[in-house]
């Protein structure tokens, strides 16, 4: 054998050995393409035209190897955590926000894995059954297996679980009811609870939210705000879907009451004596889902979404006519709230290409969404400050002055 034929099979056997090693490792990387969503690699081009967002913003795709994507957390290097709960694991985009962005597993083998948090170097993950708690090495990747923390009532009608720190540090959690409409026998069902991890400590802080898997603070007024998914089976256009601004000690209606206060075909005669139920301060249209909010904190100075809340509308499957399946932003005037369409053209004429799920935003301002329908993760970078207002906003439903 010569020479140069050893030399290349040395070679191989080296490049096949490494291989061999990269893929036992925690986090191995595999490249994805980075297509703008001009030439994104599973939708058509006419699918393609009729996705619109504010002109001043840079759009791209980030990945669509990420089936069942949900919620989205940024790490301290800038790195971005996506759970994917029917798949049961979690993935690391590296460089989110460059043009090579790249995915690895972080977490596999876990059961519905929903939502991620962070504090004081350690990730809080919510499964279906509870939260744990997990530590990280110095490159961000676990060092210890999940440490239960919490645990939960799993499965049901809702099995995810959503978790978020407030700003003064508390841990909150959001379960959501096991069923459509039904008086619940579980105490932490349909209720958005505050958690002591130091402690174990467990307070329920609002009951009567059937599906709030989005929550987040408004940094104008320091309020909690939480999307809430209305009732099925009471018709195309009842009940809405939610925003409530949460206090302390208060019931948000289900199984009683819809929208503003409205009693219950089947469970308004159910009613404790002496319970008040608040009315949300915005109404979404009836099943359009809000999945994720995220209050705007990095938008370019003078542009009308510095402080807006994005919130992800997952779509209906029980209307007639479908209808959701886009991104809208809330804008607190005076004493209204504001909606508009952000990201929209994921359905049409029936067609469903993607389902918006979670959002959120790094230092620099750009936004990031998860699509748990095509597996996607969409980025957009704001280019200038958006002074102008879309088209399609609407008032509609109760609201309550913020500022």
């Amino acid at each position: 054998m010569s020479l140069p034929v050893r030399l290349a099979i040395i070679i191989l056997v080296l490049l096949l050995a490494t291989v061999a090693w990269l893929t036992q490792r925690p986090g191995t990387a595999v490249n994805v393409p980075l297509a703008s969503l001009l030439g994104g690699a599973h939708f058509t081009e006419q699918q393609l035209a009729a996705i619109t967002i504010p002109r001043h913003f840079e759009p791209a795709l980030v990945t669509n190897a990420l089936g069942g994507a949900r919620d989205l957390l940024l790490l301290p290097d800038g790195d971005l955590l996506v759970s994917q709960t029917r798949p049961g694991r979690i993935s690391r985009i590296i460089s989110p926000a460059s043009d090579a962005p790249v995915v690895v597993t972080w977490k596999d083998g876990l059961e519905l894995p929903s939502g991620l948090a962070w504090q004081d170097g350690q990730l809080y993950l919510a499964e279906t059954g509870g939260v744990s708690r997990v530590t990280l090495d110095a490159a961000l990747y676990p060092a210890t297996e999940p440490e239960p923390l919490l645990s939960l009532p799993p499965y049901g009608n809702h099995a995810t679980r959503t978790l978020g720190f407030s700003p003064s540090g508390i841990l909150h959690i959001s379960t959501g009811s096991s069923c459509n409409v039904c008086i619940e026998e579980q105490e932490y069902r349909a209720t958005l609870l505050q958690f002591n991890p130091a402690t174990g400590d467990t307070h329920i802080i609002a009951k009567g939210l059937r599906n709030s898997v989005g929550f987040d603070w408004s940094p104008v007024d320091g309020h909690l705000y939480a999307t809430d998914n209305g009732r099925d089976l009471l018709g195309d256009d009842f009940p809405p879907c939610e925003l409530n601004r949460i206090e302390d000690g208060q019931h948000y209606g289900w199984p009683y009451r819809n929208g503003n206060n409205i009693p219950d075909p089947d469970y308004g005669d159910a009613l404790p004596a002496g319970l008040n139920t608040q009315a949300p301060v915005h109404a979404f249209r009836a099943h359009n889902a809000p999945l994720g909010i995220h209050f705007l904190r990095h938008q370019p100075e003078g542009s009308i979404y510095q402080h807006a809340a994005l919130v992800a509308l997952h779509g209906s499957w029980n209307r007639t006519e479908k209808d959701g399946y886009k991104v809208v932003s809330l804008h607190w005037q005076d004493d209204r709230i504001i909606e508009c369409p952000f990201m929209t053209g994921f359905e049409n004429g029936g067609t469903v290409i993607g389902r918006p799920a979670y959002i959120t935003e790094n230092t620099q301002g750009t936004i990031f969404i998860s699509d748990d329908h095509a597996g996607s993760v969409y980025r957009l970078r704001p280019t200038k400050a958006a002074t102008d207002w879309p088209e399609g906003c609407r008032e509609d439903g109760p609201s309550q002055p913020t500022r």
